[in-house]
């Protein structure tokens, strides 16, 4: 039986969310949990520009003598460009890390030229095989999961991660940030460092005879070095001192002639069509949802505009007509072939191997993974790619 339709009082989060849940007043799980995340994570006005300038002092501090003292991400779009001005406020010595799988578009590639080139910072860019990587993504489209995008996002932080230890610094600093992306509901994804279901999927949709040594990843004991051993640290700095993206993108284009996208993630071609055709199509849910609503529960928007914003198709008629024709030809579907993919029955990560309980922060099995390894017991035992 369907359940009956029901929207968030307080956000525009609704039942496309299967394990959504609502109190009395008719408020959602992800509305309560957003806003501790808040009062956990953000740290706004001076208070927080105390704190960054402190992680700061002991990042300058670490990487006294090295060539870069953190490590940094960057894809041309907003967030992850103001980190690096950020960064060089701070009197940090980032290495810039770049992942090209294929997709970029021309914007984003000017965007990085534009401003590392204003702020002297280094570049690393990356390579991923194409047909590597259009391998592993035909067989997350092949699985019928959701979360195709878990593709680009485990390589990026598997990348950062091995940079970071290649290097010697402890500090990935991040573009993630709360105020913008508290709320994205479990059913709609699955964790992007669980290399067991990436690997698992393109063992069984896959072609055999193409490998992965462009790609990078993390087995589960290796990524628990790098946290546990090596102590690597992911600093979100724009939860620090207030961040305003629309204030910052101003900022850039005055500054560097920073271009601008019309849509969140616009600086991919491919997460332009996963977010805004292939998941509303096939899996019936729009993540401008999860988005909009993370701005209303830090008071940045109203749900008034939120649902405003909704109301507007997120496609271009023609553009989507493009779009689909490009991406599903460029991933080696046929016409007929990707219809199937559309058409075929919606399925879970869970549906396949993974270790998605070794991330989850409630699971006491990971929890006592995590002592073991921490005691050292696990040191010595072949990994493997578990």
């Amino acid at each position: 039986m369907a359940r009956p339709y029901q929207i968030c009082t307080r956000t525009v989060m609704d039942t496309s969310d299967p394990a959504i849940s609502f109190d009395a007043a008719g408020v959602s799980n992800h509305f309560h949990n957003a806003r501790m995340r808040l009062a956990k994570e953000y740290f706004p006005g001076d208070d927080g520009s105390r704190r960054i300038e402190d992680i700061a002092a002991t990042i300058r501090a670490e990487g006294a003598g090295k060539p870069y003292d953190c490590i940094m991400g960057v894809s041309g779009g907003a967030d992850s460009s103001f980190v690096a001005i950020r960064a060089k406020e701070l009197g940090l010595r980032p290495l810039a890390v770049h992942l090209d799988n294929g997709w970029n578009t021309d914007t984003a590639v000017s965007n990085i030229e534009l401003l590392l080139r204003e702020l002297d910072i280094d570049l690393f860019t990356h390579v991923i095989d194409w047909e590597e990587f259009k391998d592993i993504q035909r067989s997350l489209f092949l699985a019928s999961v959701p979360n195709i995008e878990v593709a680009t996002d485990h390589a990026i932080t598997a990348l950062l991660y091995h940079k970071a230890a290649e290097h010697g610094v402890r500090f990935l600093l991040s573009g993630s940030n709360v105020e913008t992306e508290s709320i994205l509901p479990r059913s709609w994804g699955h964790d992007n460092r669980d290399w067991r279901s990436i690997k698992a999927i393109k063992r069984r949709f896959g072609n055999p005879d193409v490998g992965i040594a462009t790609y990078p990843h993390l087995n589960p004991l290796r990524f628990l070095d790098y946290i546990l051993r090596r102590k690597i640290r992911f600093v979100p700095v724009l939860n620090y001192g207030g961040y305003n993206k629309a204030q910052a993108v101003k900022v850039m284009q005055q500054r560097f002639g920073y271009n601008a996208y019309a849509r969140k993630h616009g600086e991919s071609r491919f997460t332009r069509f996963f977010q805004e055709y292939y998941l509303p199509e096939k899996f019936g849910f729009d993540k401008r949802r999860a988005h909009f609503s993370s701005m209303i529960a830090s008071d940045t928007i109203t749900r008034e505009a939120a649902m405003a914003e909704l109301d507007r198709d997120m496609y271009d008629p023609v553009e989507k007509m493009i779009d689909i024709e490009y991406c599903s030809r460029k991933l080696g579907f046929s016409e007929a072939e990707w219809r199937a993919v559309v058409a075929a029955p919606a399925v879970h990560a869970t549906n396949y191997p993974n270790n998605g309980w070794l991330f989850d922060h409630n699971n006491n099995r990971a929890t006592a993974l995590v002592r073991k390894f921490a005691k050292g017991e696990l040191f010595g035992k072949k990994g493997g790619d578990a």
